[in-house]
C-alpha cells in the first residue's frame, strides 16, 4: 500500500506550483424528545435578496436576568515603508526601517509567503427550517412552543436563515455543506422551500452538499400550526429526499452508496469529502445514528481509491463520531453512531484526520488520540451564539476551523429592520437562552427540594439556577474557556456539588464543569 504520507505532499507542490504561474437536542432542556418538536407552538417570505419587510412577531422576549506613529527618515524624509512586511520594488535592494539590509535567511523563502488557502467549505447543521406557511403566520401556537423549546429561536428561523445566505454570499466559499437536520420535524413543504433557497448559491457559482438528519426523513411529527392547534402534514421518504436535493450533492456525487444516502463530493483531486448518511428512517423514524453495512462495504472502496491517489478525505455526518466531553452519558445513544468504534478504526486505518458533525446543538471538538482523528461539532444554526463553520485548507495540508455567528444584526440593519430582537439579535438569542435555561433548573432544583424534602432559600435557589443558565450559554457557544476559573471557584458551583441529586440537567451542569477548557470555536489541524 502506498504511503500517503509521502504522496500527498508531491500532489500540493505541483498544485502550488502552477497556482505560482497562474497567479442532539441536548440535556439542557429535559423533556423534549430528540426527534420531535415541542408540542404547542410566517408571513410570506421575502427572498434572499427580497428588501421586503417581513412582518414580526406580535410578542417580543424580554432579556432575562444578564498603531506605531509612522515616521520619517529625518535625512531622506521619505517615509518609512507602510508595514514592516512590506517587500521591496521589483529590482530595488530590500532595506529596513533604518536602512540596513535584509537579514541572511537561515533556508528558502519564508514558508508563510508560499501560503495560500486552496479550498474553503462553509459548513451548517441543524438548520430545523419551517416553511413559513406550516407556522400559521407565526400564530401564537407556534409562538409559544418557540418560546418553551430548547433554546432555538424558532420565531426568527426565517430571518436567521436570510442572514446566513447573505454571509455566505459574502464569503463566497468553494462548498456549503448542510450536515443535516435539515427541516424542524421532516415537512415536504420545509424542504421544498429550503431547496429554493439553497437555488441561490449555485445561482452564485457556490456548491452545495447536503446530507440528512434524524429529523428528516419519514417523521412523524411533521405538522403544521394554526390558532387553534396543530394539524399532520406529509413529510418524505428517502427517495423523496433525494429527488428534492438532487442539485445539491446527490447530482455531482463522484460515487453514491447503494445502502443509504450516503455519497462521495470531491472538492478536486487532493480533497474528497464522505457524506455519511448515518440516520434510522426505514418504516419508523429512530433519533439515534448508525452506518448500515452495505455503506461500509462501499466507503471501505472510495477510501481504497483514495488511498491509492494520494488524496485526502474529510468525513461528514449528522450524527457524532465520538462521545463528546460534556454530554451525559445517558444521551450518548442517540447522539454517537453505534459501533463508531469501529467506524472510527476503518477512517483511522486510511488516516483520516477530520470528521465534521452536529446534532447536539453545541459547539465543541475532541481529538481522539488513539485513532489520529479530530472531530469538530458545529453547533446548531439556530441556538445561540447561532454557530456555523468555516473550514480552510491550505496548501500545506493544514485543516483550519473557525466557528462564525451569523450576522442576523447586520442583516436587520441593511433591510431597515426596527424590531429590537433582530437589530440587536446576538444579544436576544443569548437571552432567550439564559432565559430558558434558567426557567428549567428553577424547575429541576425545585422537583429535586419536593421528592426529598429539602430547603434552598429563594436567594440560593436564584444564584444556582443563574449560575446553570450562563454555563449553558457559554457552553453552547464552545467558548466556557473564557470563564472556566471563575465558574469553578464560583460558591453556586459548591451548591450544586453539595446537593449532589440524579438528573440530566444536573449531570450536565457537573459534566461542563469536568470538560476540558478549550476554545471549541476554533481548531488547527497542520499535516
Amino acid at each position: 500500500m502506498k504511503n500517503r504520507k509521502k504522496a500527498l505532499p508531491l500532489a500540493l507542490a505541483l498544485l502550488l506550483t502552477g497556482a505560482a504561474a497562474a497567479g442532539c437536542s441536548g440535556p439542557l432542556f429535559p423533556g423534549t424528545e430528540s426527534g420531535t418538536a415541542p408540542e404547542t407552538a410566517g408571513e410570506e417570505k421575502p427572498g434572499p435578496a427580497s428588501e421586503t419587510k417581513r412582518q414580526e412577531p406580535e410578542t417580543e422576549e424580554k432579556p432575562g436576568p444578564a498603531s506605531e506613529t509612522k515616521q520619517s527618515d529625518p535625512e531622506s524624509e521619505k517615509p518609512e515603508p507602510e508595514s514592516e512586511g512590506k517587500g521591496p520594488e521589483p529590482g530595488e535592494e530590500w532595506r529596513g526601517p533604518a536602512g540596513e539590509s535584509e537579514p541572511e535567511a537561515d533556508g528558502p523563502e519564508d514558508e508563510e509567503d508560499e501560503r495560500f488557502v486552496m479550498k474553503t467549505i462553509v459548513l451548517a447543521t441543524d438548520l430545523h427550517y419551517l416553511a413559513e406557511d406550516l407556522s400559521g403566520n407565526r400564530c401564537q401556537t407556534f409562538v409559544s412552543a418557540a418560546q418553551h423549546s430548547d433554546g432555538r429561536v424558532l420565531q426568527y428561523t426565517w430571518e436567521i436563515m436570510d442572514a446566513f445566505v447573505d454571509d455566505v454570499l459574502e464569503l463566497h466559499p468553494d462548498l456549503v455543506v448542510l450536515a443535516g437536520d435539515l427541516t424542524l420535524d421532516g415537512e415536504k413543504a420545509s424542504h421544498l422551500e429550503l431547496a429554493s433557497i439553497l437555488e441561490t448559491f449555485l445561482e452564485n457559482d457556490i456548491e452545495v452538499a447536503v446530507i440528512p438528519g434524524n429529523h428528516d426523513i419519514n417523521n412523524a411529527a411533521a405538522r403544521r400550526y394554526k390558532a387553534d392547534g396543530t394539524e399532520w402534514v406529509d413529510s418524505v421518504d428517502a427517495e423523496e429526499f433525494r429527488r428534492i436535493y438532487a442539485d445539491f450533492g446527490y447530482v455531482a456525487a463522484d460515487s453514491r452508496d447503494p445502502s443509504s444516502l450516503s455519497y462521495l463530493y470531491r472538492l478536486n483531486d487532493y480533497y474528497w469529502l464522505l457524506m455519511l448518511d448515518t440516520c434510522q428512517y426505514e418504516t419508523v423514524n429512530l433519533p439515534g445514528g448508525m452506518v448500515r453495512g452495505g455503506t461500509y462495504e462501499w466507503m471501505e472502496k472510495i477510501l481504497d481509491a483514495a488511498w491509492e491517489e494520494g488524496a485526502q478525505v474529510i468525513t461528514v455526518s449528522h450524527h457524532n463520531l465520538f462521545d463528546q466531553s460534556g454530554v451525559s452519558p445517558a444521551f450518548y445513544d442517540d447522539c454517537t453512531i453505534e459501533h463508531s468504534e469501529e467506524l472510527a478504526e476503518l477512517l483511522s486505518d486510511y488516516e483520516v484526520r477530520l470528521h465534521l458533525s452536529g446534532h447536539l446543538h453545541i459547539q465543541h471538538y475532541l481529538q481522539d488520540e488513539e485513532s489520529g482523528i479530530s472531530e469538530v461539532v458545529t453547533g446548531s444554526l439556530l441556538m445561540a451564539p447561532c454557530n456555523y463553520g468555516v473550514i480552510q485548507i491550505w496548501n500545506d495540508g493544514t485543516y483550519q476551523y473557525d466557528a462564525h455567528s451569523v450576522d442576523v444584526d447586520g442583516w436587520a440593519e441593511r433591510n431597515s429592520y426596527r424590531n429590537r430582537s433582530l437589530a440587536e439579535f446576538s444579544r436576544y438569542s443569548r437571552d432567550f437562552l439564559y432565559q430558558l435555561a434558567y426557567g428549567n433548573a428553577v424547575w429541576d432544583l425545585e422537583r429535586h427540594m419536593r421528592e426529598r424534602g429539602i430547603y434552598l432559600t429563594a436567594e440560593q435557589e436564584d444564584a444556582m439556577a443563574r449560575f446553570y443558565a450562563e454555563l449553558c450559554v457559554r457552553y453552547y457557544g464552545g467558548t466556557m474557556f473564557e470563564i472556566a476559573d471563575r465558574a469553578a471557584s464560583d460558591p453556586a458551583a459548591a451548591a450544586w456539588e453539595e446537593l449532589s441529586y440524579a438528573s440530566d440537567l444536573s449531570d450536565f451542569l457537573l459534566n461542563i464543569l469536568e470538560d476540558e477548557a478549550k476554545d471549541f470555536a476554533h481548531l488547527t489541524l497542520p499535516y
